[in-house]
């Protein structure tokens, strides 16, 4: 069994896909901590989101990536 970790390559033959997913964000305006539906407890900063993902699961998104990747639905 092939096991991936950060940094690895993909095979050969992936190829780019876009999440059509909508999540719901709300900005933090102090620190905290959530806890993943995988069990992680994770934690943001003030002026990160607070994802949902749809699914329960809860997550922090840094500001700056919220402005590279999101738009609102």
């Amino acid at each position: 069994m092939k096991h991936f970790k950060s940094g690895d390559q993909m095979p050969e033959g992936a190829k780019p896909y876009k999440k059509k997913t909508i999540v719901s964000l709300v900005k933090m305006a102090e620190p905290f901590i959530c806890d993943s539906r995988e069990g992680r407890r994770l934690e943001g900063k003030a002026g990160d989101f607070l994802a949902e993902d749809g699914h329960g699961g809860f997550y922090p998104i840094s500001a700056e990536f919220h402005e590279a990747n999101y738009e609102q639905a």
